[in-house]
């Protein structure tokens, strides 16, 4: 797309990249300029140490404004998925965004309710120890449900993903200090410490329209735990799709559909 068209971008989760949105950006392109990037230290980013750098999720959103403003995006809408969704967040509270951020597609992340079980070990994430499981462990299999997990528990995944988008993604996870960068990512990972900032005032800053676009399959993430989440935020809407935890893999056409139903209903309530 061009930088005359409506902008949409997508941010990714974990364990992923900006190709996990090559589905919804291929189907978009001829209506909106579509942009995808690699979050700090995954994918074909900049892999900073956790020494040398700060991952952080809100410092992380400050350096999505100046991404953003380098690329001269003014105005634009949010597509954010998992961990991305938790730095999108702090995106929305800092002074101005909320004004840049015509409408916010917050996927797969706990809303106004703890986070159920099972819960990922994000303090094990974080550890050196999880380093070497990332660079050559079943990452990819484990998250896209390609083997069986180990501890037993039910796959995130429920409609199948594509065998060369899984493909892709070992690539994209194995790039040189891609593992040391995403292990660094989980910094101020916490189910409860995010929760509590949302209460405290993320939600609150999100006075633009903000779609909560959950896969209701997702074993983490029960569809309960939103039944009263849309009334956190100024112009909340709640939609469900038969998927597990990246139903922009597993039901690719599904979500581009709801982005595209989404952003439309923000252009006639304008």
């Amino acid at each position: 797309g061009g930088t005359d068209r409506p902008a949409i971008v997508f941010a990714h989760g974990f364990p992923e990249s900006w190709y996990a949105w090559h589905h919804q950006m291929g189907a978009l392109a001829g209506e909106y300029h579509c942009i995808a990037f690699d979050l700090k230290g995954y994918g074909q980013s900049a892999h900073p140490t956790r020494d040398e750098a700060d991952y952080d999720y809100a410092h992380c959103a400050t350096e999505w404004v100046d991404l953003f403003d380098s690329l001269g995006l003014d105005s634009f809408v949010l597509v954010a998925h998992d961990r991305g969704a938790v730095i999108a967040d702090h995106l929305c509270a800092i002074d101005g965004m909320a004004d840049r951020i015509r409408g916010y597609v917050r996927m797969q992340q706990s809303g106004n309710r703890p986070h159920s079980e099972p819960r990922p070990p994000h303090e094990f994430f974080h550890s050196p120890e999880a380093v070497p499981l990332f660079e050559s462990g079943p990452l990819v299999e484990a998250a896209y449900g390609v083997i069986d997990r180990p501890d037993g528990g039910d796959s995130l995944v429920h409609t199948p993903i594509a065998d060369e988008d899984i493909d892709r993604m070992r690539i994209e996870i194995r790039h040189p200090g891609a593992a040391e960068g995403m292990s660094a990512s989980f910094v101020s990972a916490g189910f409860d410490r995010e929760l509590e900032e949302r209460m405290n005032g993320l939600f609150g800053a999100m006075t633009m329209p903000v779609l909560f676009l959950q896969g209701r399959h997702d074993p983490g993430q029960q569809p309960h735990e939103y039944d009263t989440v849309t009334d956190e935020v100024a112009d909340g809407r709640l939609q469900f799709l038969d998927a597990g935890h990246f139903p922009h893999l597993e039901e690719p056409a599904a979500v581009t559909t709801a982005i595209r139903a989404f952003v439309a209903s923000i252009d006639d309530d304008r």
